[in-house]
């Protein structure tokens, strides 16, 4: 299991696992974000019912136990609402390496979410996990979370060709990646 996650909230917002009474809310907060999620993502298009939200709920969990993953929801401080998640994923405590992955709803995106929440993950990879290195896969085209990751210090490391699909479509990620001497 991975150490507990301190640094839980930030000046907007309050980052913790989701729990299983929260699936229904992270359904329809999937649902109504399906559009803009779904251009980059295809989990998205895949969340269709209650059960699975459930499942990534659960799973989530499993691989905290396990020590692979972080997931945690982002809600909102002051109204409590659900408005994304952030995860560390892929910890390779051998490695010392670790994916972060993050995505907010339609209707609260470019109010700076995104930034905060990744903030205080990276935090956590790096000062509790002591993380070597973070890295982070966009697709092409997702200009405004390349911009979240330039923001937070990554850098552009090159082009995954026909990384993963997206629809019935592989789509080419850009690869970032955050050395711990970097972060700020």
């Amino acid at each position: 299991m991975l150490p507990p996650f301190s640094f839980a909230n930030t000046p907007r917002l309050q980052l913790r696992p989701l729990v299983m009474q929260e699936a229904r809310e992270l359904l329809l907060v999937v649902m109504a974000s399906r559009d803009s999620l779904g251009r980059y993502m295809s989990w998205p298009r895949e969340m269709v019912e209650l059960d699975h939200a459930r499942r990534f709920v659960k799973m989530g969990r499993e691989q905290w136990m396990a020590g692979r993953t972080v997931r945690l929801g982002v809600f909102e401080r002051e109204s409590g609402a659900l408005v994304g998640n952030v995860e560390l994923d892929s910890v390779d405590p051998r490695r010392r390496q670790a994916e972060i992955g993050y995505w907010v709803r339609g209707d609260r995106e470019g109010n700076g979410y995104a930034a905060e929440a990744a903030r205080a993950m990276l935090r956590y990879a790096f000062e509790s996990l002591r993380m070597h290195k973070v890295r982070a896969d966009v697709a092409v085209g997702n200009g405004a979370s390349a911009r979240v990751l330039e923001k937070l210090g990554f850098v552009r490391e090159g082009t995954l060709r026909e990384d993963r699909p997206v629809g019935n479509v592989f789509v080419d990620h850009w690869r970032y990646g955050l050395l711990a001497r970097e972060f700020r």
